[in-house]
């Protein structure tokens, strides 16, 4: 597996840290100025995030900035609930972005907590939030408490997305928490995933619209999801590009211009539906997140 473009034993590469958890086998690792957080599973390691420590304000993985398409949807959000926070890298340029909405990031390790806050720059405040706990749990836990404007589903494990935040009973969690023009943006990988046909009708099970955005090499894929009336098409997210209100350090032009019309809407795929009882959902849960379960039922593979 290449790390930094490079094999992992390339002189030139350090490992600044590594941390065990039950969860997650984390590395730190640094070349020049490019600081990576990948998660490693036996021989295979999973990149998570990616920071430029000279430009802190950077979005470097293409990923990052297509998440970031939800914006034009959603310009001005007063509250962001995030699910996976890897090295902070989005959270922490939402914070800088609107330092006055309220955003509560979700994630089950508290190492991979522990590493970005030393490594990642990962600093609380009063209105950016990190809670320790599993994501469907939590959500659960603030219906009828909280709604929030964004939603960002970015939960990765090494080789694997927990099952229990894939299914359609997920999604109507969520729903129950996203705001009435509300945007759900998540991170469904690169070209190795298959399933993304499966993610798209488990989400055209619980929104009204669904919007697909790729980048030409296929190295990442964002699906938004909302409930409204009114369908945008690529002139809409253009126009909403070039008059969005606030700088950001990319080309939210060039971002748009990655929406896909029909991608993965035509294609066969079956809806994700819960693989446990109502009885059995903590238990469950559980074993998703430790891959503790007979089968890895959302697999990913690295891509060489």
């Amino acid at each position: 597996m290449d790390i930094f473009g490079q094999k992992k034993n390339n002189s030139g590469t350090k490992i600044l840290a590594r941390a065990k958890s039950e969860y997650n086998d984390i590395y730190v690792m640094q070349k020049g100025s490019k600081r990576e957080m990948w998660f490693r599973k036996k021989s295979d390691f999973f990149l998570q995030s990616r920071i430029d420590i000279n430009k802190l304000d950077a979005l470097i993985l293409v990923y990052t900035k297509m998440l970031a398409c939800a914006l034009l949807l959603k310009p001005a959000p007063a509250s962001i609930l995030m699910i996976g926070l890897g090295g902070s890298t989005v959270s922490n340029f939402l914070s800088r972005l609107y330092p006055q909405a309220i955003l509560d990031v979700v994630e089950i390790d508290q190492k991979v907590i522990d590493v970005s806050k030393k490594f990642f720059y990962l600093k609380e405040t009063p209105n950016y939030k990190i809670y320790n706990d599993d994501g469907r749990q939590f959500i659960r836990k603030m219906s009828g408490r909280k709604n929030y404007d964004l939603i960002y589903l970015d939960a990765f494990k090494s080789g694997s997305i927990p099952f229990h935040l894939k299914t359609i009973q997920f999604y109507e969690d969520v729903n129950r928490v996203l705001s009435a023009r509300g945007v759900v943006a998540s991170n469904l990988y690169g070209k190795s995933n298959l399933l993304k046909p499966n993610d798209w009708k488990t989400f055209s099970g619980q929104f009204n619209k669904i919007y697909c955005f790729e980048d030409y090499d296929s190295v990442a894929t964002v699906l938004l999801a909302t409930n409204r009336i009114e369908t945008w098409g690529m002139s809409d997210f253009i126009h909403a590009a070039k008059i969005f209100p606030l700088l950001v350090p990319f080309s939210f032009l060039d971002m748009a211009k990655t929406y896909r019309v029909d991608k993965l809407e035509k294609d066969d795929g079956a809806v994700f539906e819960d693989n446990f009882s109502k009885g059995g959902f903590d238990q469950m849960i559980e074993k998703n997140n430790l891959d503790r379960t007979k089968f890895v039922s959302y697999p990913i593979k690295n891509f060489e």
